[in-house]
């Protein structure tokens, strides 16, 4: 796993807690005087463990805390990285961009950032099927971004997560419900 997911999942513990928190949780998942650099790789076992010590401190279920992960993720990545976002003209546009546009330009600045694999399908102007797969089991966080992406250009989503990896199927379906957001 890139460094710059870690620094993202730091960023929100510190955000959220304090930099206290951050250090337990570093103490008792990593290794000792870990400095995540964000262009190198770390084993995703110490991401695991230290997602699930989040989901211990805040007292949540692990899938809920991937999901928040996610929606920080993204607006973290966006500030890091705001030019990639500049190509898409709405969020239709990035989310059917995401193997395409998006793996390609984080391949081009992460070497062997090792992406899950993701295909969709726009099923109408606001229903789109995304089929995710990675060995690492993301999809909670997946969601999340997908809200985050949501937020960015203030819209509504609903995700329906059709089938699962997590109970066995080979991939995950996810249906994606868009819309306007509703003012007043």
């Amino acid at each position: 796993m890139k460094g710059i997911i870690f620094r993202g999942l730091e960023e929100l513990v510190v955000t959220s807690h304090d930099i206290a928190v951050w250090e337990k949780l570093l103490e008792k998942h990593a290794p000792a005087d870990r400095v995540y650099v964000s262009a190198k790789n770390y084993p995703d076992e110490e991401l695991f463990a230290l997602a699930q010590e989040v989901a211990i401190v805040v007292d949540k279920p692990l899938p809920d805390v991937l999901r928040t992960f996610g929606e920080f993720l993204f607006t973290y990545l966006t500030h890091k990285h705001r030019e990639i976002l500049d190509q898409f003209d709405g969020f239709s546009s990035l989310i059917m961009s995401i193997d395409t546009v998006i793996h390609a330009e984080v391949a081009k600045l992460y070497h062997e950032p090792n992406l899950p694999e993701i295909r969709c399908e726009r099923i109408d102007d606001s229903h789109i099927l995304m089929f995710y797969c990675s060995k690492r089991k993301l999809c909670f966080c997946a969601e999340g971004l997908i809200n985050g992406a949501a937020q960015y250009y203030q819209i509504n989503v609903n995700i329906e997560h059709q089938k699962c990896m997590h109970q066995g199927a080979a991939e995950c379906t996810l249906l994606l419900s868009f819309g306007e957001k509703k003012h007043g």
